[in-house]
């Protein structure tokens, strides 16, 4: 949250109001529509505020720049400009935060591989294509897409109009692309997942998101090296996105 929150030029102070909007946002039944809608709103609203603030005095920061883009360059409308300001707040956070420890449960859980990178820090970068591969963010297989046409999926026909739901998670487990698909190699040699998305929807945060994860790792593993869970690890429940709630640890 501080990278991003930093990233953004989001005041230190006003932090922790993004933690109940970041959960609101990705929540996936928790919240009454109303809920949902009012919590966006006042999200919007705090953004409307924090970009008015940027205009009237800019900074060198990420949301000055995406004002130029609106105000100069004409390349975003006003609500564009909220709403990606907004996504990025959220995506930027939510999903690195879930995944560190995400990462850690699964080394724990293949205790081979975490004394083999424990003992040689210099394959954390790998190791990070690796649990980005092995490890689901997403709670579910996400929003379905409709063909425009019939269109024959595998040994499966899509006519037109049909929705087709994909799982990211279960494609970087797919036989074909990838050897030992289910076993988790962090020296595996560089494999393209789909970790970070694909074309047009490529994570446009997975460079700033592939350095957090590979610190978070390296400070977690090294200077942490007896670091272990200590008690009932709390999953979150009705989210987009896998992660704990509350992973207690010892070392």
């Amino acid at each position: 949250m501080a990278v991003i929150c930093e990233l953004l030029g989001v005041p230190a102070t006003d932090r922790p109001l993004f933690r109940v909007w970041s959960d609101d946002a990705l929540s996936t039944s928790r919240l009454t529509s109303d809920e949902f809608m009012a919590s966006r709103e006042a999200m919007r609203d705090y953004m409307r505020g924090l970009i008015a603030a940027h205009r009237a005095d800019p900074a060198d920061d990420l949301m000055t720049a995406l004002i130029e883009a609106r105000d100069q360059a004409d390349r975003l409308t006003e609500l564009e400009l909220v709403d990606l300001c907004v996504g990025i707040l959220v995506a930027g956070h939510e999903t690195t935060a879930s995944q560190i420890p995400n990462f850690m449960v699964t080394l724990f859980d293949h205790p081979a591989a975490l004394a083999r990178l424990r003992s040689d820090p210099s394959l954390i970068p790998g190791a990070v294509e690796e649990l980005m591969r092995f490890v689901p963010l997403g709670a579910g297989a996400g929003f379905p897409r409709y063909a425009v046409e019939d269109v024959r999926v595998g040994d499966v026909l899509v006519r037109a109009g049909e929705p087709v739901v994909v799982a990211i998670g279960a494609a970087n487990r797919d036989a074909i692309r990838f050897d030992d698909a289910d076993e988790l190699r962090v020296d595996r040699p560089p494999a393209q997942h789909l970790g970070f998305g694909h074309g047009v929807h490529h994570c446009l945060g997975a460079a700033l998101a592939r350095m957090e994860l590979q610190e978070a790792l390296r400070a977690l593993l090294v200077e942490l090296p007896d670091l272990h869970v200590a008690g009932d690890i709390q999953w979150k429940t009705e989210m987009l996105v896998r992660g704990p709630v509350t992973m207690p640890v010892g070392w």
